[in-house]
């Protein structure tokens, strides 16, 4: 699996906030913080979010978090915050017109299916209900965001399933990047002392199983459970000294001790992918969302859109 560092964007809580210029502030419309392409967006829509993401923050942050200022913009966290909401209204809008023209609908169904899972993973609708109460979020706001979540998802597969990339396209950015791609699939056994390291070097040595091992003895349970298996892994994903021992071995291969500041592993490589054949799937999958979000970039330059806070 191809890991890069990208925006992640739709949640039910965190849809995109695009980094844009916003158009600057016209004659006011009474009732109204903006229209986008002559469609309004209320006071009464905005002030509603912004209280329910406000709230969400100060429960994360701690009371007051919002009142101080950014160095870097200047700007409190109360003013960042309206410009995100603002943005995020702005680009929802724009989306479901986008949706709308590609006849993308979201079925009561497919809803249905969503608010069911959401009540049955918090226990059932009361419990539900109440942390809706504690967290100060109505079911209708909750309902609205959820329809625009799915919307806005069902937009964004819709373009990458018609979405091409070509194979030289693909190669070059193989080439730009490639020592940025390469990941690696790596198990470890994690013990607290190189005296209990050097003893299950000596097992391994006689035959023992890795897996089996790191089951019974790693001190890191959570992959122990999988046979000390951690998945795959880009460079910048791991302890420096553990990275490094890790990237240096081939498919097979099991290192001698790697101490780092949790303790001593011994790392055995399941798999490198480092060429392009073994790297393509993931690049043009990295490449097609990148062309939806460019995408999203140029809806977004391209919409008249009309601020009057």
């Amino acid at each position: 699996m191809l890991k890069l560092n990208h925006k992640k964007i739709f949640s039910i809580f965190v849809v995109i906030v695009l980094t844009l210029a916003i158009v600057g502030c016209s004659q006011q419309e009474e009732g109204l913080v903006a229209k986008v392409d002559g469609e309004g967006i209320t006071e009464e829509e905005f002030n509603t979010k912004f209280e329910i993401y406000k709230s969400i923050s100060e429960q994360q942050l701690g009371e007051g978090a919002l009142e101080q200022i950014n160095e870097e913009t200047g700007k409190t966290g109360v003013e960042e915050l309206k410009e995100d909401i603002l943005e995020m209204l702005i680009m929802e809008r724009l989306i479901a017109k986008e949706a709308s023209k590609a006849n993308i609908e979201v079925t009561d169904e497919e809803f249905q299916l969503v608010i069911n899972q959401y009540i049955s993973m918090m226990g059932g609708e009361e419990t539900f209900n109440k942390s809706l109460e504690d967290s100060n979020i109505t079911r209708e706001f909750l309902e609205e965001n959820i329809k625009k979540d799915l919307l806005i998802n069902k937009h964004r597969e819709h373009f990458l399933e018609n979405a091409t990339v070509t194979d030289e396209e693909a190669e070059k950015y193989f080439e730009e990047f490639k020592d940025d791609l390469v990941v690696v699939r790596a198990s470890h056994i994690l013990v607290k002392t190189e005296e209990e390291g050097r003893k299950v070097l000596e097992r391994l040595n006689q035959g023992e199983d890795f897996a089996k091992l790191a089951e019974e003895l790693s001190a890191d349970k959570s992959s122990g459970m999988l046979g000390g298996d951690l998945g795959y892994f880009g460079k910048g994903s791991m302890i420096a000294e553990f990275e490094e021992a890790a990237f240096a071995l081939n498919p097979g291969e099991t290192s001698d001790l790697v101490k780092t500041e949790v303790g001593y592993h011994i790392i055995r490589l399941e798999d490198k992918r480092d060429t392009f054949e073994t790297l393509k799937e993931g690049i043009v999958s990295f490449l097609k969302e990148q062309k939806y979000y460019d995408n999203l970039q140029e809806i977004r330059e391209n919409a008249k859109v009309k601020i009057f806070l």
